[in-house]
């Protein structure tokens, strides 16, 4: 990474906790801000913004994150555990910095979130088998 913040990480502010009702995605927020300060991550500190969005239509699978970057594909995950989850959220960050395109396989992607993804949009122009 350059020192550019342009790797986004997502964060549905709006989903509830299925069994507490409990709306998590802002704690999630600050706690992602925390662990990517310079002190904690100074690797990633600067190359990631951390956002809150009211919905990204993940409802069924509560707590949705996201991952976004300019030429690389993206990811949605769902049924994020705050607490359980956020080292691996962090883990992928790492690896997902590290891809040029962001494309990974299930295998690569940290433990807790290998059946987490909901989507992973390939990057604009980045389809595969596209010819053009």
């Amino acid at each position: 990474m350059d020192g550019a913040i342009d790797h986004r990480i997502i964060v549905c502010t709006l989903c509830r906790d299925i069994p507490t009702g409990i709306k998590s995605g802002a704690s999630v927020c600050a706690d992602l801000r925390s662990r990517f300060s310079a002190r904690h991550e100074p690797a990633l500190a600067y190359g990631f913004t951390i956002e809150g969005v009211e919905c990204m239509a993940g409802c069924a699978r509560p707590l949705t994150v996201a991952f976004q970057a300019p030429g690389k594909a993206s990811y949605l995950f769902g049924s994020i555990d705050a607490e359980a989850d956020a080292g691996d959220l962090v883990r992928f960050a790492r690896l997902y910095a590290s891809l040029a395109d962001g494309w990974c396989n299930s295998g690569q992607r940290p433990p807790r979130l290998a059946g987490k993804t909901l989507a992973r949009i390939p990057a604009p122009g980045k389809l595969a088998g596209d010819r053009r």
